[in-house]
């Protein structure tokens, strides 16, 4: 009965132990319960904070991409404007020096403490500007030719003779820059010549270019043309006298051959001869 008794006590001793556990845990749960939703409102807020942070620097990265395209395109136009504006003042510059060569204008620049004058002679040739020669002058106590690039062959000194009863330069300048722009045209015509038609040959020319020998055949016959190109007036860029050498007797009365090579410049002149079938 003893031994009974005791179990009984234990049995209902472990009874109350679970009994105050089980009551201890149900008091802790919401407890616990509450902790966790504390936690999670927190973690909620945080996720917040960090998407709401994410989407500020999103935004932020577009306004800046959105500035930084819109400065290059601004950038990209600005500097179209200027070449557009560099374009159009190159014509306007290009068109006033055309119109300054034009009407006979030539740079005057003062040298030596306005002792001395330097003037520019440009030349051109069907809208090429070849060459630009110069001259330096004392001005006192008389205007005279100290210095100058004009080529020796150019009758320099008789013009200054022929020019010296006037007082005004430009009786020296005017008829010294048709020389000059009549001879760098006839060298440019040449030149031409040379590049545009390979199959005539320059069989002599001076350094004036005041005489051009050339040799071209005919297509039909296969005879050897030699044509004599006289610039007797070196103050022009066309021949005044054409001469042609040749097997064929009739050749050397071609009126209309004479008045393309008179009228008209040489390598101009020898492509309107080849396109009609002259020569070769």
């Amino acid at each position: 009965m003893e031994g009974a008794s005791a179990k009984g006590i234990l049995s209902h001793l472990s009874l109350l132990e679970v009994q105050v556990r089980s009551r201890t845990t149900q008091r802790q749960q919401p407890s616990r319960v509450k902790e966790l939703q504390e936690k999670t409102a927190a973690l909620r807020k945080q996720k917040e904070q960090l998407e709401a942070e994410i989407q500020t620097h999103r935004t932020l990265r577009a306004a800046l991409d959105k500035r930084h395209n819109d400065d290059e395109e601004e950038e990209e136009d600005s500097e179209n404007s200027d070449v557009l504006r560099l374009m159009a003042r190159h014509t306007q510059l290009k068109d006033l020096l055309n119109a300054h060569r034009t009407i006979g204008g030539y740079d005057f620049t003062k040298t030596r403490q306005g002792k001395g004058l330097c003037v520019s002679i440009a030349t051109a040739f069907e809208g090429v500007y070849l060459e630009t020669f110069n001259l330096e002058f004392d001005v006192k106590p008389a205007l005279t030719l100290v210095r100058h690039d004009v080529p020796p062959f150019i009758p320099l000194t008789l013009l200054i003779e022929q020019s010296r009863s006037q007082t005004d330069i430009w009786a020296l300048l005017d008829p010294l820059s048709r020389q000059l722009s009549a001879f760098t045209a006839r060298t440019r015509q040449l030149q031409l010549l040379q590049r545009l038609h390979e199959t005539v040959e320059v069989m002599e020319s001076n350094v004036l270019c005041s005489l051009i020998i050339l040799m071209f055949k005919l297509p039909a016959e296969k005879n050897v043309v030699l044509c004599s190109l006289d610039y007797c007036d070196t103050s022009r860029s066309l021949p005044t006298r054409v001469s042609f050498q040749c097997d064929d007797k009739d050749l050397p009365d071609s009126p209309e051959w004479k008045k393309t090579l008179l009228e008209t410049p040489l390598h101009t002149a020898l492509s309107t001869m080849r396109s009609m079938g002259n020569i070769l």
